[in-house]
């Protein structure tokens, strides 16, 4: 093997005082062909954190966090770095973050990466966040490979080459065209005809008496260089002049290209100006789908076990309004609630170049965690607002799982959002599914409304059928009205993905019961009503607010939406 690996490095550089994070995006050093070893060490005996991370979550996690970057690299010379004042430290622990590609800590730590590889950022700050980087060091390292052997082999082939050239050049400088013999006379006699020129032409030597070669019979018949055909042009001197310059520089630059092709296939660092593009990160890679299910399933269990504390740390609204009542209506029928378990998780998401973020899971439930002999498939909107925050489930609800659709991913594991058109669709069902709470009358969905199929069955029904007890003349109440509205908090439409032939999204309803009581009659509404009210006034007239969530599926032409349940989250006596 020839030759040997060495280093070359930058000098190192002491972190300015109240920065909290290094950071080096891998994309400016302008080097391809070799790998750079980036290591920190701390003189006070700071316990540190090195990690690498997609640009978008490095730049989301520490805005407006004062910071060094490493602005410029060149080798051997400097390491340009400038400060950023900010905040003194993130909203999160460092090392909690789940969007980390590789991370490591200790009192002195390094990385290495590939210059050719996809670019990422690298992240040097305290492992404790009440730390500071004082008296912290750092410094970059390139590996040049075989630089040496290489290196004599280039200057080698390189000699050879150029006394290739010079060979070239100098025979080409020596063959030029040389002023002819004084002995002889190349031009023609002005006197002889033009017609015989070729075979009677007179030289010097006959005018002697001496024979010429065309009296001599023991050879072919030749004739001088300055010979031409009648009609010819005489050649040019400046021609043959041009003719030979040509071939010199050709041989020239082919000497000098070889020459600069030999160093150029050498393996060695070499200077580049990389393409620097925005980060794109999808909000789930690949692969990590099953990781976040069973992380939430064992951070919902943990909650419901400690009646809902930390609940607002893995869900938000509104599906945490919902499971804030399961709670409360578990703990007064004295039952226990338990999150699903799934045997298969698919996830997908749009691919986004900033925060905020979301995404659709999908589980498919054992047979044991849903009631019923119908297998289901829960579908789950997940949002995440910055690399500081956790992701958060905002809605979720089942589908059987036999009609749970294909997404279609592309080679990042992205998939397209849901058509304009669908978005539309989503909006104007949340009032068709609200006005069939209402009325219990399903529009015709291939009439002009395009109601969506499906608001006769499953939850939708089941609500109905509740409310069509209340208003049963042995029930003893007055009158029961209800008033229902889609849920607006939260853009849905916004949300849509696109699907094999089709299209998939979530909506929510809520409705509001008003039940008039005879004053004659004892209030009883049930151990659910009384698990969630909310005060102790005396009244003759209860509200209950209800929610109805769903998730509405367009297959080709056809359009429906899918509810399993719905859930009753308040009520009050006015």
């Amino acid at each position: 093997m020839v030759g040997t690996d060495e280093i070359t490095e930058t000098p190192s550089f002491e972190v300015e005082d109240g920065a909290y994070a290094v950071v080096l995006d891998e994309a400016i050093v302008p080097y391809s062909g070799s790998s750079v070893t980036v290591s920190a060490k701390n003189s006070k005996g700071t316990e540190l954190f090195i990690g690498t991370a997609n640009g978008v979550d490095a730049d989301s996690y520490l805005d407006g966090v004062a910071q060094e970057q490493i602005s410029d690299v060149t080798f051997p010379k400097e390491t340009a770095h400038r400060f950023l004042p900010g905040q003194s430290k993130p909203e999160a622990a460092i090392g909690d973050r789940d969007w980390w590609i590789s991370r490591d800590t200790g009192k002195s730590v390094s990385k290495t990466f590939d210059l050719d590889a996809q670019p990422q950022v690298l992240v040097i700050a305290p492992a404790n966040s009440d730390d500071s980087l004082e008296g912290t060091t750092v410094d970059l390292n390139m590996r040049v490979n075989g630089v040496l052997g290489l290196s004599l082999l280039g200057i080698a082939l390189g000699v050879i080459l150029a006394g290739f050239s010079v060979f070239f050049f100098m025979r080409w400088w020596g063959s030029r065209i040389r002023p002819p013999k004084k002995d002889v006379d190349p031009r023609p006699d002005d006197g002889s005809d033009g017609g015989s020129q070729s075979r009677n032409r007179s030289t010097p030597a006959e005018s002697a008496g001496r024979p010429t070669r065309a009296d001599d019979q023991s050879g072919p018949e030749t004739q001088p260089i300055s010979t031409v055909q009648p009609g010819e042009a005489p050649p040019r001197r400046r021609d043959l002049r041009r003719r030979r310059s040509l071939r010199a520089v050709t041989a020239a630059s082919l000497g000098t290209g070889l020459l600069l092709s030999g160093c150029a296939s050498m393996p060695i660092a070499k200077p580049s100006t990389p393409d620097i593009t925005p980060y794109e990160r999808i909000a789930l890679r690949p692969g990590e789908a099953g990781e976040f299910m069973t992380d939430y399933t064992e951070s919902l269990d943990k909650t419901l076990g400690d009646d809902g504390d930390g609940l607002d740390k893995i869900q938000a609204a509104p599906l945490i309004d919902r499971t804030r009542a399961q709670i409360q209506i578990a703990d007064k029928a004295d039952q226990k609630l338990r999150a699903p378990n799934f045997t298969e998780v698919v996830a997908g998401s749009p691919s986004f170049t900033d925060y905020p973020m979301w995404f659709y899971a999908f589980g498919t439930a054992d047979e044991k965690s849903t009631d019923g002999d119908e297998q289901l498939t829960q579908v789950m909107l997940v949002t995440r607002e910055s690399a500081s925050a956790e992701p958060l489930v905002r809605s979720s609800s089942y589908i059987p799982t036999d009609q749970m659709p294909t997404l279609m991913a592309d080679d990042a594991g992205a998939v397209e959002p849901g058509p304009d058109d669908f978005d539309e669709e989503l909006d104007t069902s949340a009032d068709d599914v609200a006005s069939f709470l209402v009325d219990g009358k399903a529009k015709d969905s291939k009439g002009k409304s395009g109601a969506p199929d499906g608001l006769k069955e499953g939850g939708f029904k089941g609500f109905r059928d509740y409310l069509d007890g209340l208003r049963d003349k042995d029930s003893g109440f007055d009158k029961v009205d209800v008033d229902c509205r889609p849920y607006d908090d939260l853009d849905f439409e916004d949300m849509t993905l696109s699907t094999d032939n089709g299209a998939i999204g979530m909506g929510e309803v809520r409705c509001t019961l008003t039940i008039k009581v005879p004053t004659d009659y004892a209030l009883d509404l049930g151990d659910t009503v009384e698990a969630v009210k909310t005060n102790d006034k005396d009244g003759d007239t209860v509200k209950v607010d209800t929610a109805h969530p769903y998730v509405l599926m367009k297959t080709g032409d056809s359009l429906t939406a899918v509810a399993t349940d719905w859930d009753v989250l308040s009520s009050r006596v006015e």
